[in-house]
């Protein structure tokens, strides 16, 4: 039993270091890639060092620095990760989406930006963050990968979503986000959509670009959960990444698209109402922008910081100097979330291996 009482009167999730072997470690990235299967046996139970597993094993903790640790999602020893689009498109980051010499784009580049940090600024001072990187699994405390949140809530980075689960990556084939509206609906008309699966080996994808997978692990939020997804980073050899991942051009079927969507409520029980998603909606909706931002953004890019402004206020922003908080009933809820559900979840599914190693 890992859950336990602080001081503060929280619960939070402690493993211990095992006073009979306390010189075991976290295995790290490179490790847990070494204990992976190969695809054709990607279901099986044990693997080719003779390490046993079991079919309640959601996941696995890794580390990812000397004092971190991270949950990388999945049956223990499968290595298949999958990406579900509607359309065999580019693995193209959303950073990389914008025209830069064109200074309409160079705007909506800079809100994008700047609204991505607004949203995590606010995101690590809430229990999402200051409570669960107080986790323990041996001496290595809970990483919060930021980019990972922030694509999480669909704001630009530099990482691409992957699931552990196929009929989620088949839930994002099957639908289209309809404008009018705003919302995912399923595919009906065929001839503008070709629904693909993208079906990739960790193994392979580590071997060939190890920077891709560095930090892939769950981030502490109900939607990571469901959607049993992970992030990998594709700012650099995205071609590549995509030539790594065997295309799947799946039926052009309304009814299978129809059922999928049924099957995940309409889309209720991949995007949960959790706290951070109201977050992230209401920040990219409001019109305004924290000047603190501009400020970080223009030194970041070299952009002019006075034509900057000039801009944003042009377009109906309203530059502002108050950071963004949330209530106490938030905090509540939140808390809640990770009470009820992150919690129990890491307490009930995942497993680690202790690593001795020599000098």
């Amino acid at each position: 039993m890992a859950i336990v009482q602080c001081e503060d009167g929280y619960l939070t999730f402690n493993i211990p270091v095992d006073t009979k072997n306390p010189d075991l470690s976290l295995p790290t990235v490179s490790e847990y890639i070494n204990i992976l299967n190969e695809p054709e046996l990607a279901n099986s139970l044990i693997n080719r060092h003779g390490l046993v597993t079991t079919t309640d094993v959601h996941g696995i903790f890794v580390e990812t620095a000397p004092t971190k640790f991270s949950v990388i999602l999945g049956p223990e020893f499968n290595p298949l990760i999958y990406r579900g689009q509607n359309n065999d498109y580019p693995f193209m980051p959303s950073s990389q989406r914008y025209e830069l010499a064109d200074g309409d784009e160079r705007i909506r580049h800079a809100i994008d930006w700047i609204k991505k940090n607004e949203f995590l600024k606010l995101m690590l001072n809430t229990p999402y963050c200051t409570r669960t990187q107080k986790f323990k699994v041996l001496n290595y405390n809970y990483e919060v990968d930021t980019e990972a949140f922030a694509k999480q809530y669909n704001y630009v980075s530099d990482c691409l979503d992957v699931t552990r689960n196929m009929m989620v990556a088949y839930f994002f084939a099957y639908t289209y986000y309809n404008q009018e509206k705003n919302q995912l609906l399923p595919i009906e008309d065929f001839s503008t959509y070709n629904p693909t699966l993208y079906v990739a080996n960790l193994k392979e994808i580590y071997s060939t670009v190890p920077d891709a997978i560095k930090k892939i692990g769950m981030q502490p939020t109900v939607r990571a959960k469901v959607q049993q997804t992970m992030s990998i980073n594709v700012a650099e050899n995205k071609d590549l990444v995509k030539d790594l991942c065997k295309k799947i051009e799946l039926p052009k079927n309304p009814v299978v698209a129809r059922n999928i969507f049924n099957q995940f409520d309409g889309g209720r029980l991949i995007f949960p109402a959790d706290y951070a998603s109201r977050c992230a909606v209401q920040i990219r909706g409001h019109r305004t922008i924290q000047e603190e931002f501009v400020e970080k953004y223009c030194d970041e890019t070299g952009t002019d910081k006075a034509w900057l402004r000039s801009e944003i206020k042009k377009i109906g922003f309203e530059l502002i100097n108050q950071p963004w908080d949330i209530p106490e009933q938030a905090r509540y809820m939140i808390n809640r979330e990770i009470d009820e559900y992150i919690i129990p979840y890491l307490n009930a599914n995942f497993i680690y291996r202790g690593v001795k190693r020599t000098a």
